[in-house]
């Protein structure tokens, strides 16, 4: 007993369908078991690219306000000065106009008592209870975020639809020449800075695509954005090594989502924080289905055209067939005077076959036109990615460049000192920082302008690239203060390529301005350092008395 048909026709037809089946299918699984999957993973590999990029911002960000307050807690003002000196309000007003985010910065005693604040807030209001102030007492912290009630009374009001104020709080001792503790500098940053981190590292594109932006704490409560959609569930953290996941987020249409925590500040002080990317999983996986539906129509429409051609060529070749069997029979039957007249309907029978030998080619080319097919996509795949890892480089070098001046900025700064210092304890070979700024710069945008001021910190910029080594590093550290790295350099070469440096400055004709001078701190790094941030303050402490000194000069 056979599973075929009788009819020819049918047989032939049936056999040109499997043929189909046995090209497009294989083809069809191949390209959604790899190609499909590759699509996925760098659309993956996407949101937990920019969840990274916001994370790495969002910590860097912290670090830097940490070490405001610790340059400026080391600094001889606030080591020695009394309390009563107007000098400690006007320093801390100065670094909130700095930097707005700072809604409060204030010195309190060892019991308590604010002595000196911004806008005079809090003054003389004792704090002793609070937690950033305790904390303060023992060293450098930051505060996780949190709602401060007498402080927002305090402050201009704000628009109510933006919810209550929350602050981040950083604190640290300041100690006196002897190392005892004098009292805790403490500051309140507005949250809103989160906004700008995020808005900051965010393409345009990923907005246009539905991509949104989370920050939770270490109870995974959304912290970030202020007003989160209602009724939305925050996804479990997720497995280890995994860069997405897929998730509803408490709504009936899923989400695809990568999860990146924020880097610590250290080991004893964990706010727990996470960046979490989420983008509609119907737009995240658009280019999958499509690719997808292609290939199964196409591979439908290959069928259907087989079978059609299968019917025709069986329906119009059967019959000579039918007719040759005929007689065969008649012959069989011992008929054998029968006109055998087939000299043409063998030729048909020819025909059929080399008919069905080219079908069979036809399908064979087809199956490598197929093959062809997913190797120009496996080439998309591979530029789209590239264009990726591009996009993504490209991204990176943006985070560590200062727009203004063309220098590296903070973020390239620290970077370049974590990989000084690292080879400072590797080799033992010492290096040098330098802390460079412009006297009275305030003075140039106040009189001349900003556009003049951005102008002065350009030509300072490029004096300064073009006074050092190939191998010195030189960036923007904040403002209209930069820092230089000398590697393989004593403190006396590092003195005399500063003070090279600064006459080269005061040596600038500047439209408008005339000259500018600079102010120069110099500090050597040692093996024994305790971190990579002791050569850069004790270079910020070697510039701030040079201030104090009349400015223009070099000190170590």
């Amino acid at each position: 007993m056979t599973l075929l048909p009788g009819s020819f026709k049918y047989r032939l037809t049936l056999i040109l369908a499997v043929l189909a089946l046995s090209v497009g299918l294989p083809g069809y699984l191949y390209i959604s078991h790899t190609y499909v999957r590759a699509l996925v993973q760098d659309q993956g590999n996407y949101l937990h690219g920019m969840a990274t990029t916001t994370a790495n911002a969002l910590s860097e960000n912290l670090r830097e306000r940490l070490r405001d307050l610790n340059l400026l807690s080391q600094t001889a003002l606030f080591r020695t000065a009394t309390f009563s000196d107007p000098e400690l309000t006007a320093t801390i007003n100065r670094i909130q106009q700095a930097y707005p985010h700072y809604s409060w910065i204030g010195f309190t005693d060892t019991q308590g008592t604010v002595r000196a604040a911004t806008g005079n807030l809090l003054l003389n209001v004792d704090v002793s209870q609070r937690p950033w102030y305790r904390r303060g007492l023992s060293g450098s912290t930051v505060g996780d975020l949190h709602t401060a009630l007498l402080l927002a009374k305090l402050l201009p009001a704000q628009d109510a639809s933006a919810g209550p104020i929350r602050f981040i709080d950083f604190s640290m001792p300041v100690r006196d020449a002897a190392g005892q503790v004098r009292g805790v500098l403490g500051a309140h940053a507005h949250w809103r800075w989160a906004t700008e981190v995020v808005s900051a590292t965010t393409p345009a594109s990923a907005l246009a695509n539905g991509v949104e932006f989370f920050i939770i704490n270490r109870e995974r409560q959304i912290i970030y954005p202020e007003q989160p959609p209602e009724g939305i569930q925050v996804p479990d953290a997720l497995a280890t090594g995994a860069k997405f996941g897929l998730h509803n987020w408490g709504t009936t249409e899923p989400y695809m989502y990568a999860q990146v925590a924020v880097r610590e500040l250290a080991q004893a002080q964990t706010l727990g924080w996470q960046v979490l990317v989420r983008q509609p999983a119907a737009v995240a996986m658009a280019p999958v289905k499509t690719l997808e539906n292609a290939v199964l129509v196409g591979a439908l429409a290959m069928a259907v055209i087989l079978l059609c051609m299968g019917y025709w060529i069986a329906r119009h070749f059967g019959q000579p067939l039918e007719q040759l069997a005929e007689r065969a029979r008649q012959i069989q039957h011992g008929n054998e005077s029968l006109e055998w007249n087939i000299e043409g309907r063998s030729t048909e029978v020819r025909r059929l076959v080399d008919a069905l030998r080219g079908m069979v080619s036809t399908l064979m080319q087809r199956g490598q036109a197929l093959e062809q097919a997913n190797a120009v996509l496996e080439q998309k795949v591979q530029e789209r990615t590239k264009a990726l890892e591009q996009a993504n480089a490209a991204l990176t070098s943006q985070a560590r460049r200062d727009a203004l001046t063309g220098l590296g900025n903070r973020l390239a700064c620290m970077e370049r000192l974590h990989d000084e210092f690292v080879r400072l304890r590797r080799t033992g070979v010492a290096y040098s920082v330098v802390m460079l700024d412009i006297d009275h710069f305030k003075r140039v945008n106040d009189t001349w302008g900003h556009a003049t001021g951005d102008r002065v910190l350009r030509a300072v910029a490029h004096t300064l690239a073009a006074s050092v080594r190939e191998a010195d590093f030189v960036g923007r550290f904040g403002g209209e203060e930069f820092l230089a790295v000398f590697p393989a350099t004593t403190l006396d070469q590092a003195l005399q390529v500063a003070d090279k440096i600064r006459l080269a400055v005061q040596a600038l004709p500047l439209q408008d301005v005339g000259s500018v001078t600079l102010s120069v701190g110099v500090a050597l790094a040692h093996a024994d350092d305790t971190n990579k941030e002791f050569a850069v303050a004790q270079a910020d402490a070697a510039l701030y008395r040079a201030k104090e000194n009349g400015r223009n000069r070099v000190l170590a």
